[in-house]
């Protein structure tokens, strides 16, 4: 129904009401700002000194340890002490006077401040043993739209606090831990250290995302509380022109954090619609019951491991229904594989004696066993748990293997050495242990530990390695299939530069005999150098 005139002058009038409010209640609370001890404490934010720089590379320095070792508290830390937060600030406040030589000065200091701090976390990563990507390094490498209103709101927080006064501290200390602007340098940083450009690539989007919507929302809060041109002594640029800067530098940056947050929406989506189905249809009472699942969406096929507990087992044609219900609902082919494993029906009670014990008791009518009997009968069980192990674990090779029998109060140990240069997962150790478990017929306990795959080798001036290197990289041929590809990291001397020089020439031979002769994906080759002998390492890619 149309408005009448009559309404439509009430309406303008309620609204003309609203606006004199909110401006006289921001004409009242900007009286209590002092300008002139803002803008003089701003300025001052983006003076270039010895003390900023060493807290500047200090904060990067804490915040890569802390990624490299995983350890949030350490990256909090980081966070904290970070000065990166003043210029930015300093930046936001000229766009919104428009002063240019503010401007200027703060976006000077914060393009040197993300150079020294990627170069730093870059040299230091070249150096550092550690290299492996940790949870913390891939939280900051996939902004979506959500980072940008968080840093948003903290900016617009920090800005009022700045202001006012106002339980300052403490606001600012909250507003370093939100936004978090050292550590996705940090991961820049790693990333190119570690040659991953489209790691380093994600973590600068997250940096740029918080300097952005800090620079706008502080902007915003500045122009609000009566921060204006006239308070400016020279060089000034006009508002329409501030306004196109910071509304084409939203806009573009939206569009890759929008697809990121709707990317994760949809993996969300199927992995919860996933669940539910398999959920329908193996959790039957008396018959089947899911204890797990993971989703492998990085192939064209997403891949679905599934683990089931089940007393009759799982047919084919159930098996390759429930295949058909998931792949429906999806425009990618889904592969479901099945982990069954055989329980019995009703309550399980723990047996009455252990598998020890079952070897070691004779009737009392048989005559007593001898130790070379007892070793004969122990000693197939102990080979039959080695051989389940080897084949789950393979190509990796198990090069020592134990098994400590229960006694009836604790459960049989099994104790691995694994040839891998990095421990088993705990969806690994779990599948092992029901896996050992269930061909011993008992409870297991699973001890592992890891030794080095591949020894140092001896290469020869044509980058070629010795017959003993030869035959111990020839493992390296049954991983070329391997789904995820693993990388594959060949380590040269160090030394001086003409040295290093010699020994990188080398490194890149031994790189071509693995491509060549052993048919080593050469996208999953890394080279660097450490220590002083040539060594390959195979880890695995998260």
């Amino acid at each position: 129904m149309p408005q009448t005139p009559h309404q439509y002058t009430h309406l303008r009038e309620a609204l003309q009401n609203l606006r004199l409010t909110i401006g006289a209640y921001l004409d009242n609370k900007s009286a209590d700002v002092d300008h002139k001890d803002v803008i003089k404490e701003l300025y001052s934010r983006t003076e270039m000194t010895g003390s900023y720089m060493a807290a500047l590379i200090f904060a990067n320095m804490i915040a890569l340890l802390g990624l490299l070792s995983n350890s949030v508290a350490v990256v909090i830390g980081a966070m904290l002490i970070s000065p990166l937060m003043g210029p930015i600030f300093s930046l936001g406040l000229s766009f919104a006077m428009g002063n240019l030589i503010l401007a200027r000065n703060a976006g000077r200091l914060i393009a040197i401040s993300v150079l020294v701090t990627v170069a730093a976390a870059a040299f230091f990563t070249v150096l550092s043993p550690l290299k492996e990507v940790t949870a913390e390094i891939l939280a900051r490498t996939r902004p979506n739209i959500y980072d940008l209103l968080v840093a948003i709101f903290a900016g617009a927080i920090g800005a009022i606090a700045l202001c006012t006064r106002k339980n300052y501290l403490f606001t600012t200390t909250g507003i370093a831990i939100a936004t978090a602007v050292i550590p996705p340098l940090s991961v820049v940083g790693y990333g190119i250290g570690t040659l991953q450009l489209g790691m380093a690539m994600g973590g600068f989007l997250l940096f740029f995302t918080n300097l952005v919507a800090i620079v706008i929302s502080s902007d915003i809060v500045f122009m609000l509380l009566r921060f204006r041109s006239s308070m400016v002594e020279g060089s000034k640029y006009p508002l329409r022109f501030r306004f196109k800067i910071l509304g084409v530098t939203l806009a573009v940056i939206s569009i890759p954090l929008i697809a990121t947050l709707v990317t994760d929406l949809r993996a969300l989506k199927l992995s919860k619609r996933i669940e539910q189905t398999l959920r329908s249809n193996l959790n039957v009472e008396g018959h089947s019951r899911l204890t797990g699942f993971s989703v492998n969406r990085e192939e064209a096929v997403i891949r679905v491991l599934a683990s089931v507990n089940t007393v009759g087992g799982i047919d084919a044609i159930t098996e390759k229904r429930l295949n058909k219900e998931l792949s429906s609902g999806s425009n990618r082919p889904i592969n479901l594989e099945l982990e069954q494993i055989i329980v019995k029906a009703g309550t399980i009670k723990p047996p009455e004696t252990s598998l020890a014990k079952k070897i070691l008791t004779t009737t009392p009518s048989a005559p007593k066993e001898s130790l070379t009997t007892l070793r004969g009968r122990t000693l197939p069980l102990i080979k039959d748990a080695c051989q389940e192990a080897g084949v789950f674990l393979a190509p990796w090779p198990v090069r020592g293997c134990a098994v400590t029998f229960s006694d009836g109060t604790t459960p049989t140990v099994l104790q691995l050495t694994i040839g891998r240069d990095f421990p088993l997962s705990d969806q690994e150790q779990r599948w092992l242990t029901l896996a050992v478990g269930k061909k011993l017929g008992e409870d297991v306990m699973l001890k592992t530990e890891t030794s080095r795959l591949l020894p140092d080798l001896i290469i020869g001036d044509d980058g070629v390695p010795d017959d003993q290197g030869k035959k111990a990289l020839a493992i390296l041929k049954e991983f070329t299939n391997q789904k995820p590809p693993l990388q594959v990291t060949v380590s040269y001397p160090g030394g001086g530069r003409k040295a290093k020089a010699g020994q990188l020439k080398k490194a890149g031979m031994l790189r071509q005999y693995l491509v060549k002769d052993l048919g080593v994906p050469s996208g999953s080759i890394m080279l660097r150098p450490n220590g002083n002998a040539y060594r390959v390492t195979v880890g695995n890619v998260k």
